[in-house]
């Protein structure tokens, strides 16, 4: 079993990308956890968060087939609809850091977990899909508590 059976090089990349942001705003600002009234739900958004990013990277083998036929062009398209939307999660971002608003917040929530069900999606990764849902859903509960209006 060699190195690329086991690292998904592109979707490590895409974890990082997706990863970066989120330590830049967390070492830029102070937020209140406090803010939140479920601590399992932030528990299962960090759990979905984590293993989102883990997942996308390293092949563990367990529920996982592959692209489906033709598998160069589903790797292609899945580079490609990728690529798109982590340049569309990069640019939220940016406008996020200058504008903070729920809304950015949430279209945020939403790309990031698109990203992560599609690759899951796509590459016929179980776990991948599954921790992309988990994500999804605990985001969106730890946002509308980090937001309110």
């Amino acid at each position: 079993m060699g190195f690329f059976d086991v690292v998904n090089v592109y979707g490590l990349l895409f974890a990082v990308i997706l990863a970066v942001p989120h330590v830049v705003y967390a070492r830029t600002h102070n937020y209140d956890l406090k803010a939140i009234n479920n601590r399992a739900m932030l528990y299962i958004e960090r759990t979905g968060k984590y293993c989102s990013l883990f997942l996308m990277g390293i092949n563990l083998g367990i529920l996982e087939k592959g692209f489906p036929e033709p598998v160069e062009l589903m790797q292609t398209y899945w580079l490609i609809s990728t690529a798109v939307l982590t340049v569309i999660y990069v640019v939220l971002w940016i406008v996020f850091l200058k504008k903070e608003t729920k809304g950015f917040a949430y279209l945020l929530t939403i790309t990031a977990a698109l990203i992560v069900i599609q690759s899951g999606l796509l590459q016929v990764k179980t776990l991948l899909l599954t921790a992309g849902i988990v994500y999804l859903i605990g985001e969106l509960y730890v946002t509308s508590q980090a937001f309110k209006d």
